[in-house]
């Protein structure tokens, strides 16, 4: 009976199945753990993946928008500094700034509503799924100027929602904001023995005196009653207003640091021009031009020139001269160029200028423009500036004309005869002269060292500003307020290059 008791022929079957039920549970457990963390990377893998496709649709709108931002910047500045002075206002540019980007960007980007544009940004296929960035530009505060760029990043039914704002840097705007205001305004005295002033002479600290009669003032009178004088038995009616203050820096830098350039920059030794209805590679001797007389007009000897010279690039001349009455056409094309010349020597000569760019000519030593000699006289006074360092008289006498703005560094300056200067006339010299016959319309002086004189029968209309002031004869100062554009100096409000426009904030996450 016992015996029968010990039978354990069945345990091994029951061992066997426990088991495999075991390894069946923990093979289960394990496939469900390993299920559930692929099932988790995945998520955090899309998850992952679509806050970069939200960043990287957020990016890519934004230097876009950072681009429109520089060209617009740089189109507007360029117009503005085109305005008349009095137009020339901080608040314009940032208006006009507005509108031409808010114009710009809806050509880019579409428009949902007033100051608000979209786009999408698409990416390449990911896992079978076509990632996409669905972007957002809206215009945010107008002070500082900002623009607020959100990006939602879309993989299927995931997104993640990113968002930056850009501020506009515009600026201020640099430069002196004066303009003429009075038809002479001097540092210190004025002295008016005869002539018409049509406007207000005023002087910052000095005294201003009447000695004839024959003086006309229309405008009020810029000085205290102490400082102010005239003959017992002249009747004056003129208000008397008090000193004016005359603007500091009215002198701009000027660019030494082109003609220091001078000691390394080549002579040019040849130009491109016709001659007898071909084009010509002429060597220029001794590095100069000469143009004059014979036939159809000769350049450097040669015959039949055709009376173009076409300005492919910057040059270097030791002498520029044309006489003979000879017309010379600078084409400078559709850009700026600049010409540098050692003499410049126009005893009867012209030349005009073509294309759409400007022209400035930088003169070293000698400024020669004689007889009935001309500068740009059928041009605009914005497409010519002329930098003179030379020490010798810069005389515009004669029935010479000329257009342009000119900044002599020290060299005193004449303007007599029946000629004209007619721009923005910038000089550190001690002297300016206008008198003779010369008709000077659109002209502004500005020489905060110089003492002017005016006589004869000569006539500025524009202003004039000085150190100290002469009238006699029958000259006359008709103030008329600047329009001109002005090549050499601010003149007032300016907007220069600005390579740091947009400041951005750190990127955000929006839930």
């Amino acid at each position: 009976m016992f015996k029968n008791l010990k039978q354990e022929n069945g345990y091994s079957l029951l061992l066997v199945i426990l088991t495999i039920a075991f390894i069946s549970v923990l093979g289960i457990t394990l496939l469900t753990l390993t299920a559930n963390s692929l099932k988790m990377s995945t998520n955090e893998r899309d998850d992952q993946s679509v806050f970069y496709i939200a960043e990287g649709g957020l990016n890519s709108t934004k230097s876009k928008v950072e681009q429109l931002v520089e060209f617009t910047y740089d189109e507007n500045r360029k117009k503005f500094n085109k305005l008349p002075l009095d137009k020339r206002k901080p608040e314009k540019f940032k208006l006009d700034f507005i509108d031409t980007f808010e114009s710009s960007i809806k050509k880019i980007f579409d428009k949902d509503a007033q100051s608000t544009y979209s786009t999408t940004v698409t990416f390449d296929e990911q896992f079978n799924e076509k990632p996409i960035a669905n972007v957002k530009i809206i215009q945010g505060n107008t002070e500082p100027l900002q623009y607020k760029i959100i990006s939602v990043g879309n993989i299927g039914k995931k997104t993640r929602t990113l968002a930056q704002t850009i501020t506009i840097n515009l600026g201020s705007g640099t430069g002196s904001t004066f303009s003429n205001t009075a038809a002479i305004h001097a540092i210190k005295n004025i002295e008016l023995g005869g002539g018409n002033l049509n406007g207000d002479v005023v002087s910052d600290s000095g005294n201003i005196s009447i000695t004839q009669d024959s003086t006309k003032i229309t405008g009020k009178i810029g000085t205290t009653s102490d400082k102010f004088s005239k003959p017992n038995w002249m009747n004056v009616t003129n208000e008397i207003i008090g000193n004016v203050a005359f603007p500091e820096n009215i002198l701009p830098p000027f660019p030494d640091s082109e003609f220091t350039s001078l000691s390394t920059r080549p002579y040019t030794n040849s130009i491109q021009v016709t001659i007898d209805g071909k084009q010509t590679q002429l060597p220029l001797e001794n590095n100069s031009i000469k143009i004059d007389g014979g036939g159809n007009g000769h350049i450097n000897g040669y015959q039949n020139f055709s009376g173009i010279l076409p300005l492919t690039q910057n040059m270097y001349l030791k002498t520029f001269s044309v006489s003979s009455d000879r017309t010379l056409s600078i084409d400078v094309g559709n850009s700026d160029k600049n010409l540098y010349i050692d003499n410049f020597d126009f005893s009867q000569g012209h030349f005009n200028i073509t294309g759409s760019g400007r022209l400035t000519l930088y003169i070293k030593n000698t400024f020669n423009l004689k007889g009935s000699s001309s500068m740009n006289n059928t041009g605009d006074i914005g497409q010519l500036s002329v930098y003179y360092t030379g020490a010798s008289l810069m005389d515009f006498t004669g029935d010479t004309k000329t257009k342009a703005s000119i900044y002599a560094k020290s060299a005193d300056i004449k303007i007599a005869g029946s000629g004209s200067v007619q721009g923005n006339l910038y000089a550190g010299g001690s002297n300016i002269t206008v008198e003779g016959g010369s008709y000077n319309h659109n002209l502004y002086i500005y020489a905060p060292n110089a003492k002017a004189t005016l006589g004869g029968s000569g006539e500025v209309i524009g202003g004039i500003m000085a150190y100290t002031v002469n009238t006699s004869g029958g000259s006359t100062v008709t103030y008329k307020q600047k329009t001109i554009e002005d090549t050499i100096s601010n003149g007032g409000l300016v907007f220069e290059e600005n390579n740091n426009l947009t400041i951005s904030n750190s990127m955000l996450e929006v839930e």
